[in-house]
């Protein structure tokens, strides 16, 4: 029965960038060592929530892609009071590389130019801070 889903798990790991023969341990086909946890915060326009929600109920299958193509895992947004919070996983060797790959795509931008005005930073961002970045004060594995 097992054998049966040999191929499944290999296709998924091939897929998702690892390598089967690595040493790392393997959490649903993403390596689990050397993984960057990410926590930011912005503010939400009152005005612009309901449409920020609804892009974000139905997002571009291709802006998904474009993040999993730059290691981003785990990738969640959540709204309280004003404030959109996001944590995600990155599984890549190079977050700057990755970043800029992100930035420079076609449909992202076109996706920010959405998203872009329906948010401001918040009070604590630094000089050209965008999302700014939240301290991980707990984890629990």
């Amino acid at each position: 029965m097992l054998n049966n889903f040999a191929p499944i798990v290999l296709l998924l790991l091939l897929v998702s960038g690892c390598n089967p023969q690595s040493n790392h341990k393997l959490t649903s086909g993403v390596h689990i060592e050397n993984v960057i946890r990410k926590g930011s915060v912005i503010k939400v326009k009152p005005e612009k929530l309901e449409f920020y929600k609804s892009l974000h109920a139905n997002p571009w299958p291709l802006v998904d892609s474009m993040l999993t193509v730059c290691n981003i895992r785990n990738y969640s947004i959540y709204y309280r009071d004003g404030f959109l919070f996001s944590y995600l996983e990155y599984t890549g060797a190079d977050w700057n590389k990755d970043m800029e790959k992100l930035a420079a795509d076609s449909v992202t931008q076109a996706w920010w130019k959405l998203t872009d005005p329906c948010q401001e930073p918040v009070e604590s961002a630094t000089q050209g801070e965008w999302w700014a970045d939240l301290e991980e004060v707990y984890h629990l594995d």
